[in-house]
């Protein structure tokens, strides 16, 4: 039997080569920025009709129980580089507020209502995270001989997830403005991938990107998926909470008035 400081050796260099001190400096990130965190989470995979675990759920703090807003953290660790296929008319013919994260039916409902009285005016602090460009990504792949499935159950996952923590609940309780916002972390180098006018492929290294993604799970989900550098995890940690204080910000009054019917 190995020495205890061998063996302590021997199970931290296994460590490193596994994907738990990413999923680790990912909570850590998100516990920072304020939310409340929870590795290997759980959640209702209604296609294989059993639980399925989360890398990092990192919740906004909530006493209510009404606005819930959550972001999915899936990590992967590899040392092939990703790259993410864009374009500048993917989400031309595609609904902005379907590619806003993942909703619940109520949540869903109440951003339409608000969008269709003029979203300048009734979500101001939304209106640039909805109102998104054009051009966009619309492929998530592993680089130089990777395997395409880590790519995909890498997606699959996060949006699996997001769909599981942001379902109406059941009929007679009370309605739940649920959000769900996937996103990937990876510690090797991301390339943008596009073609430019004279037909030829362009690779650009980037930090962040974000890509369309859907799936039937077994009805329809899809939204936009960020895919960041693990060195750019307390900055998107941050940014997901500007995010999370601007949907409180702007909901404040549906969620009032929700509370307000069940009293």
């Amino acid at each position: 039997m190995k020495e205890s400081g061998t063996l302590t050796k021997s199970v931290t260099e296994w460590l490193n080569k596994t994907g738990f001190p990413l999923e680790m400096e990912a909570a850590a990130a998100f516990r920072e920025a304020g939310f409340d965190v929870r590795q290997s989470a759980t959640f209702a995979d209604p296609q294989a009709d059993k639980g399925r675990e989360i890398d990092v759920l990192a919740q906004d703090p909530d006493w209510i129980g009404i606005l819930d807003i959550s972001f999915v953290v899936e990590c992967k660790s590899a040392q092939k580089p990703w790259v993410v296929f864009m374009s500048d008319d993917v989400l031309k013919t595609s609904n902005r507020l379907d590619a806003f994260g993942v909703k619940s039916g109520v949540a869903r409902a109440v951003l339409a209502k608000r969008i269709s009285m003029g979203i300048q005016r009734e979500l101001p602090l939304l209106a640039a995270y909805i109102q998104r460009p054009n051009r966009g990504g619309y492929g998530f792949r592993q680089a130089m001989g990777g395997n395409h499935d880590e790519a995909f159950g890498a997606a699959i996952a996060a949006l699996k997830a997001c769909h599981g923590v942001s379902q109406d609940r059941g009929e007679g309780k009370l309605p739940r403005l649920a959000f769900a916002f996937p996103i990937i972390v990876v510690d090797s180098p991301i390339f943008e991938c596009e073609r430019n006018l004279e037909g030829e492929l362009v690779l650009t290294e980037v930090q962040k990107s974000e890509f369309l993604f859907s799936a039937h799970i077994p009805s329809q989900v899809g939204c936009c998926i960020r895919v960041v550098r693990r060195e750019y995890l307390s900055e998107v940690a941050r940014e997901s909470k500007e995010l999370a204080d601007a949907l409180r910000n702007n909901l404040a009054r549906d969620e009032s008035k929700i509370l307000a019917e069940a009293l």
